[in-house]
């Protein structure tokens, strides 16, 4: 699905629209002139159809928002489909991916409150790396640079678009179109260090709006970060998907 020039859809599930395995969460293709780059990874399930929209491309780089199942646990199976491969996440999320460490990424949780199925697992992938706040990657003509956002969960970290007279925020689960949020009775759902991130967003100057989940916002998309700004500036949460 073309979303813009850069830009495509290629996986997404139930919380989205049924593009691929229904626990996927979006994933997003970012072509350059020069290479090409995945925003996380879908639950792993379904690889195949993930691949099958890639058109061709070849992505040299497999961006991860977080560690949670459905946008990590396809990182191990794209690792071995795609050569040369490289898997990216923030620290610490990037040391549970390497080791499928299900209780760090909460999935033994996830898994007993009935949102994954008994027999999910989550495959180790050992050759990811990590990536550091303002880590910028050059696709040629478009750039991703790393912004650490934790709060939904250590290690979160959204990705902002760059090319000629255009700005896009890749939000993972942090923040979602009309500035809503996914808060969890998790180990490292953090309130204090959410709130931080959601403020650090709301300075960015962004057109289009890429969350994890949900709606997609292609243009104004600035409005849905002030958005969540301006409920914290009065002293409340913003609305929870979750």
């Amino acid at each position: 699905m073309r979303l813009n020039d850069h830009v495509d859809l290629v996986g997404s599930g139930a919380a989205g629209f049924d593009l691929t395995d229904s626990l996927d969460c979006h994933v997003y293709l970012v072509r350059g002139e020069r290479a090409c780059a995945l925003i996380d990874a879908g639950a792993g399930r379904d690889v195949a159809a993930i691949m099958g929209n890639l058109g061709g491309d070849v992505p040299a780089y497999l961006l991860l928002t977080h560690g949670h199942a459905d946008h990590a646990g396809g990182a191990a199976a794209l690792e071995r489909r795609i050569p040369g491969l490289r898997v990216l996440a923030g620290p610490p999320a990037d040391r549970w991916i390497a080791t499928g460490d299900e209780r760090m990424i909460s999935l033994d949780r996830a898994r007993a409150g009935g949102t994954y199925p008994r027999d999910y697992t989550f495959a180790p992938c050992p050759g990811i790396e990590p990536i550091a706040d303002g880590a910028l990657i050059d696709l040629g003509g478009v750039t991703l640079r790393a912004v650490a956002t934790p709060g939904h969960a250590d290690g979160h970290t959204c990705y902002l678009l760059e090319a000629a007279g255009h700005r896009a925020l890749f939000s993972g689960d942090c923040v979602f179109t009309g500035g809503r949020v996914s808060l969890q009775n998790l180990h490292d759902c953090r309130i204090p260090a959410y709130a931080a991130s959601l403020t650090r967003l709301a300075e960015l100057e962004v057109d289009a709006l890429f969350p994890g989940h949900h709606e997609i916002s292609l243009r104004r998309a600035h409005r849905h970060l002030t958005t969540a700004r301006d409920v914290l500036a009065r002293g409340l949460l913003p609305e929870s998907t979750t």
